[in-house]
């Protein structure tokens, strides 16, 4: 696989983005199919790979995710992606479910200067914060855990995308987005590429 470095970063989140959770107690017509991953019921839309796939044309998709290595060995198969693995962070088992500023130290270490958007159903005050303060294009989406990544979704990070390929086009100071906020605090850690076993 090869990394397309000219493209903007797309940071995916899994929980509450692609398995969706929170549905009401007296729902009985769930969004996707369930599907047994490490012995835990994961309900995953079928649409969610199309959506995958439109968004693997304008981003290079990095999973973001306290799935880690888990991700490539199960998604790809379950919403029969056209790619079989995608980048990897990994969090040296600082995940904490219901939170995401543990990610943020891999996020910026993968992200570096290159422009970057990061979809996640649990962004923060912290996460917001280290949005501001890049200087690289950066836009934050959050999700609702029970609908996960929309089709709205999906055209906002292809209209930001294109305007961020048109500033670099033509030399103009580019707009930053984000979403509005929820509220936690923390860190993160490391990322693997495809070819290399994640340690730790």
């Amino acid at each position: 696989m090869t990394i397309d470095t000219q493209k903007p970063i797309l940071f995916l989140d899994v929980d509450g983005v692609i398995s969706l959770f929170g549905f009401s107690p007296s729902q009985e017509d769930f969004p996707g199919p369930f599907h047994w991953v490490d012995g835990i019921a994961h309900c995953i839309p079928e649409s969610l790979g199309g959506r995958l796939e439109r968004l693997a044309e304008r981003f290079e998709l990095v999973w973001a995710t306290g799935w880690e290595e888990r991700a490539n060995e199960h998604l790809p198969f379950i919403l029969k992606l056209s790619f079989s693995e995608l980048p990897v962070l990994t969090f040296g088992g600082r995940a904490v479910f219901g939170s995401s500023h543990w990610k943020l130290e891999a996020i910026a270490e993968y992200a570096r200067s290159r422009p970057a958007a990061w979809i996640d159903d649990n962004i923060d005050e912290e996460c917001e914060g280290w949005a501001k303060r890049r200087e690289a294009p950066t836009l934050l989406v959050r999700t609702e855990s029970s609908s996960g990544m929309t089709d709205k979704h999906v055209k906002k990070l292809i209209r930001w995308a294109d305007q961020v390929a048109d500033d670099a086009a033509s030399g103009a100071e580019p707009a930053d987005a984000t979403d509005p906020p929820p509220a936690e605090a923390g860190g993160g850690s490391r990322f693997s590429l495809p070819w290399r076993k994640a340690r730790g």
